[in-house]
């Protein structure tokens, strides 16, 4: 089979690649902005029709969620938006499947039991209400599509310079610098290593599922103070660290207060703190 994956060197993009190029089942081919321009639908659908690939993976995005409620705010849209309709058409005009991965910032955060793929979407900030414009452009353009909710990735760095750097990095460059530490005892949802989504949506490509939507985490869920703190025990460090609410760590953009993807359709994967245990292995 062959695979186009688009967005191929940001984390997940560059960490499928990894994958699947340790195989020899499929084709991999990545592409990204110097391939193609997502925003651009001419050139979609000229490039995709002259690939023909059996399959699109679509790991563009923006993701600069505070710039977003700013000046970036019809950028987030265009890319996590109106782009991801683009990609739609062009699939659905060769008749192929698009994969295409969402966010639980499409949800408000109020629902303590966390939120299924079925759960109504209703987002708090601008690049939240870009991820759902991107799924809703999905969902009317094709009806063969793979729509996977995901969070908080941590793993290898992207192989774009540009990319947005691991929290898990940034810990522990402040704590060996001696910097104080505040981390927002808050804002619950599930840490995912990007080794096990790539693998998880691989398999899960492997297999016989149904269209529509699914949700993809490592089990359990911690908040970003409890999520630093695991680091520092893992890395053996002892910085000082203060928990802190969200109001006294104020960003331009809101956050979902709980946020825990909950799949109803797949089995759940690893818990994140066994993950992180694995990644802290290799630094």
């Amino acid at each position: 089979m062959r695979i186009l994956t688009i967005g191929s060197q940001g984390m997940l993009g560059s960490e499928l690649r990894r994958q699947y190029q340790a195989e020899s089942k499929h084709e991999f081919i990545g592409w990204d902005r110097p391939e193609i321009d997502i925003t651009d639908q001419s050139q979609v659908d000229k490039k995709i029709h002259q690939l023909k690939p059996d399959l699109v993976i679509n790991c563009a995005a923006y993701n600069k969620v505070d710039k977003a409620e700013g000046d970036d705010h019809m950028l987030a849209r265009t890319i996590n938006g109106y782009a991801v309709g683009f990609l739609a058409m062009a699939c659905k005009e060769i008749n192929i499947p698009l994969v295409h991965f969402s966010s639980d910032y499409v949800f408000e955060g109020s629902n303590a039991e966390g939120y299924d793929e079925g759960s109504l979407p209703n987002p708090v900030s601008h690049y939240g209400a870009s991820k759902l414009l991107g799924e809703q452009e999905l969902q009317k353009n094709t009806d063969r599509f793979f729509l996977i909710r995901t969070t908080r990735l941590f793993g290898p760095p992207a192989a774009s310079p540009d990319a947005k750097k691991s929290f898990v990095e940034t810990l522990l460059n402040k704590a060996r610098a001696g910097e104080e530490i505040k981390l927002v005892h808050e804002e619950q949802s599930s840490p995912t290593y990007v080794v096990d989504l790539a693998a998880a949506v691989r398999n899960f490509l492997d297999g016989e599922h149904a269209y529509g939507i699914y949700h993809r985490t490592n089990d359990g869920s911690c908040t970003w103070y409890e999520f630093g703190m695991k680091v520092f025990e893992l890395a053996g460090l002892s910085p000082k660290v203060e928990a802190i609410t969200s109001a006294e760590f104020p960003r331009p953009a809101a956050r979902p207060k709980f946020s825990v993807l909950v799949s109803t359709k797949l089995p759940p994967m690893r818990r994140w703190d066994a993950a992180l245990a694995d990644y802290m292995k290799t630094l």
